[in-house]
């Protein structure tokens, strides 16, 4: 038998969605048949699927259960270089802004293993450094896309940042190199991506135009995956360097006399209140995209 004190971070959250998050590399399939055989007790008292934990609660599993994976535990680093190579922007006790670099992957999943991810690297420096939390991403970014991300040290800083997720009140900027010039100064995208009935909007302003390109600064009103890329390829003005939607003979040319051999997309600016307080942070474009403007 297991037993767990639920902590301050695993509170206010379903005891099924807490087996999930307490035992990550469990298959999904044995949390939903020990809940069902009633090897799940929350204080004594057989647990419920969609009970909520609160803080202190003892819940005791009679099922042996994976904690953590063999290769993940197995191949931890020291929490100094992993903090080298998360690039911490600004970290505190509820929350890290991080700087991803081109290349590596917000999330493990399909072919790339928790150490190769951002999350998982996270997830390891937690451990070194003794934290009680697994880091959590309040938003995510597309491997090829590098910049400022946003990850939440503590579960009342993951609810928190959700509900200003989804009322809007982190600004996000990006900073894009896109083909031929825009027609205009400034304007907005705002159309439907492919296979999604909502609308997504993309506002955009050129901070400096070329022969062949503009240099553009997005800022999102919605967050969906590959919106960027997608909203400035349906109106013809493709991202360079982009290998699914852009325009791959360009990408080819400027890759070559300019060896650019990544996506021109990097996410400069977040703003938000955080306790009274306004965040701002910027990061600016990485040696490899300057050089191309």
């Amino acid at each position: 038998m297991l037993s767990i004190t639920v902590n301050k971070h695993s509170a206010e959250q379903r005891l099924d969605r807490f087996l999930r998050k307490t035992f990550p590399t469990a298959p999904l399939g044995l949390l939903f048949t020990i809940l069902r055989k009633k090897k799940v007790r929350v204080n004594g008292v057989i647990g419920k699927a969609a009970q909520m934990m609160h803080e202190n609660d003892i819940v005791q599993i009679y099922e042996n259960l994976p904690q953590e994976s063999k290769n993940f535990s197995e191949q931890r680093k020291t929490a100094g270089d992993i903090k080298k190579k998360l690039n911490f922007v600004m970290l505190n006790s509820d929350f890290a802004i991080l700087s991803k670099p081109c290349g590596l992957a917000s999330q493990s999943g399909s072919g790339i293993s928790e150490e190769e991810s951002l999350v998982g690297m996270l997830e390891i420096w937690a451990k070194e450094e003794n934290l009680d939390f697994k880091p959590a991403l309040v938003h995510r970014l597309d491997k090829e896309t590098s910049g400022l991300i946003i990850a939440a040290l503590t579960g009342a800083a993951l609810r928190e940042f959700g509900s200003m997720i989804r009322e809007r009140k982190i600004k996000k900027e990006y900073l894009a190199l896109v083909k031929g010039n825009m027609p205009q100064k400034s304007g907005i995208i705002s159309t439907p991506l492919p296979g999604d009935a909502k609308i997504s909007v993309s506002k955009w302003v050129v901070e400096k135009s070329f022969e062949e390109c503009d240099l553009v600064r997005v800022g999102l009103e919605t967050g969906r995956k590959h919106q960027i890329r997608i909203h400035f390829a349906q109106i013809g003005h493709p991202l360079l360097g982009d290998s699914k939607h852009g325009d791959f003979a360009l990408n080819r040319r400027f890759k070559k006399e300019f060896g650019l051999s990544r996506l021109f997309l990097h996410s400069t600016y977040l703003e938000f209140n955080w306790n009274g307080e306004k965040i701002k942070i910027e990061d600016k474009l990485p040696a490899e995209l300057e050089k191309n403007y």
